[in-house]
């Protein structure tokens, strides 16, 4: 009668111990965020690039709502990776610390990864409202404005993260995503190596803002739906990787005395 409550006491303290590291992951992963927050309020320089580099872009275009619109979600693309990139530079020597004293990499990793996503979908609900007020009228489907928006940002977060990874130092990263981003407006997207780069979705949602594709309208849809998603997931897994890579602690083992 007794074995069954014994047997339920480890796996209780099991429990116990497993709900404790999650909620102090949590914990980690929401203080980490709101610090980067904090971080990034301070770098008004970078934030007024992330607000105003966007706009430009647009603005200049605007008689083209093709141009317009692409440039526009290239630019919050290019704003949001950079945003993405000088906070994980920023950081590295104190994620180093953190790690050593205990906190999880993940949790470092997750908290400075959403504070840039959020950041990333208000500016693009915010230029989403910005296209519609101005241009909505003009447009085949002005709702899927927000959805190209919401998918550039969230793409070019990791792609960010990765560039960090990448090179030593935020002005090389900055280069390195000024570039990708060049070739990604240069090059005519419908070749079919252009797939490869990171915001090929961009050509695909756009198409389907702008121009009347007919029965064609869901494809271009499910395509750039599909690749934003993919690449998301490749970049998040790369920059996870090598992040957690960066952060692992070496555990060296006691001098053995003879």
């Amino acid at each position: 009668m007794s074995t069954p409550l014994l047997q339920s006491v480890p796996q209780a303290e099991r429990d116990h111990a497993e709900g404790a590291r999650f909620r102090s992951m949590a914990a980690t992963t929401s203080l980490v965020a709101l610090v980067t927050l904090c971080e990034l309020a301070r770098r008004r320089g970078a934030l007024a690039l992330a607000t105003f580099l966007p706009l430009t872009f647009y603005l200049v275009r605007l008689e083209t709502h093709w141009t317009a619109i692409r440039l526009l979600s290239i630019g919050l693309g290019w704003a949001t990776a950079t945003l993405a990139l000088f906070t994980q530079v920023s950081s590295r020597s104190v994620d180093r610390r953190l790690a050593v004293s205990g906190a999880r990499p993940a949790s470092l990793l997750l908290g400075r990864y959403l504070a840039v996503l959020g950041l990333g979908w208000i500016l693009g609900l915010l230029y989403s409202g910005l296209v519609l007020a101005t241009i909505g009228d003009e447009l085949t489907h002005p709702g899927a404005v927000p959805v190209m928006l919401l998918l550039t940002a969230t793409v070019a977060t990791p792609l960010g993260s990765l560039a960090a990874a990448l090179v030593p130092r935020d002005l090389e990263g900055a280069l390195l995503l000024l570039s990708v981003m060049a070739v990604q407006v240069l090059v005519d997207p419908s070749e079919g190596w252009t797939r490869v780069l990171p915001l090929w979705s961009t050509r695909e949602l756009a198409s389907v803002v702008v121009e009347n594709l007919g029965p064609e309208t869901a494809d271009y849809l499910r395509r750039g739906l599909a690749h934003g998603a993919a690449m998301t997931v490749l970049l998040t897994t790369a920059s996870w990787a090598m992040g957690v890579l960066r952060l692992r602690t070496v555990r060296i083992s006691a001098p053995i005395h003879g």
